[in-house]
């Protein structure tokens, strides 16, 4: 069964008493361990360590046979046992395959992946199977934002008019992290008032979009070093991960090499920022449009192929990913500050 993350809580109880197992793929990183982090209660009581087991596909190909001898083993407590299986992809279906083939207990497999194409086996196996939860992370839209949002709010029994929730959605980040951590400093600001205003949101969150991804997309687009660096800083510091950082980045050169295709083709600029900006980007309609004039298509290119090197850098080499962002962000950077100039 496919579903989407606002639908997790509504699927509770099939979850518990329907499902096996769950999939959670997609490019943003954050929402698929966001959406792992809420399924895991439902299955496993929060202080029962002995019943949640993490496996990594790593060590699947050493021991092929763990994963269904876990799942078969029975858990200590004699309740029902979760088992974790962290970046998962193909390389590991025949062993989830026979897993779901061959299992005697009741155990929970979730399984979470980064993204899966169309023909993955393993994504088709799971889509086709009625007892298989398949949930795809994508960049989160607006509506999305908005119920992550009152979520928080109402698990924290703190009510918001509709205002308060646009002015909170136009603050904060796309990250979801970012977004609850925001949050529960204006929950804890807030202490035993059960209302949220205008000037509670004011005063603590009154800068948050400087952290945005759209910020530090934009300016390292334009060679704002500093305006980069900051953004970045605040975004490591709030806990995103580097790849996702890095793919938030290959989806705005992505859409400048999108733009720059659409005005080969005579398009105008109206159309094309209607075509690669979201609706709550069209305040920077004018910046994206002076980026798709100053980069040329050779030099996106580029940038693409080197924010690919970059994530296989902070996957497989020993680097700090911090570090490895951070130079990426500056060259790039440096190259946008150089085009910039020179239109």
């Amino acid at each position: 069964m496919k579903a989407k993350p606002f639908q997790i809580d509504a699927l509770k109880t099939q979850i518990q008493k329907q499902f096996k197992g769950a999939l959670i793929f997609g490019l943003d990183l954050s929402v698929v361990e966001d959406c792992a982090k809420q399924i895991i209660p439902m299955i496993v009581p929060q202080k029962d360590d002995f019943s949640l087991i993490k496996i990594h596909k790593n060590q699947l190909k050493e021991t092929p046979s763990l994963l269904l001898d876990e799942g078969n083993a029975i858990s200590l407590l004699g309740t029902r046992k979760l088992i974790w299986l962290k970046e998962t992809d193909n390389s590991s279906f025949s062993q989830i395959e026979d897993y779901f083939n061959h299992l005697k207990s009741d155990t929970f497999l979730l399984m979470t992946a980064e993204n899966l194409v169309k023909t993955s086996a393993l994504k088709i196996f799971c889509e086709n199977a009625p007892d298989i939860l398949t949930i795809a992370c994508y960049q989160d839209e607006e509506k999305d934002i908005r119920f992550l949002i009152q979520t928080v709010l109402k698990e924290n029994k703190i009510t918001a008019d509709e205002n308060i929730i646009t002015l909170l959605y136009n603050r904060l980040p796309e990250n979801r992290q970012t977004i609850k951590n925001e949050l529960e400093k204006l929950v804890t600001y807030l202490g035993t008032q059960t209302t949220v205003n205008e000037a509670d949101v004011q005063a603590i969150i009154p800068d948050i979009t400087t952290a945005t991804t759209d910020i530090l997309s934009f300016a390292v687009a334009s060679g704002q070093q500093q305006k980069a660096d900051t953004a970045l800083k605040i975004l490591l510091t709030n806990g995103e991960n580097p790849v996702a950082i890095t793919r938030i980045l290959m989806a705005h050169f992505n859409k400048l090499l999108w733009g720059v295709d659409l005005l080969a083709h005579r398009k105008g600029s109206e159309e094309i920022c209607r075509k690669i900006l979201r609706a709550n980007q069209f305040r920077l309609k004018e910046e994206i449009m002076r980026q798709v004039y100053c980069w040329p298509k050779k030099d996106l290119l580029k940038v693409l192929k080197l924010l690919s090197e970059t994530e296989k850098q902070i996957k497989s080499t020993g680097f700090p990913p911090e570090l490895v962002i951070e130079r990426t962000v500056t060259m790039i950077t440096g190259r946008g500050k150089k085009l910039s100039k020179g239109r």
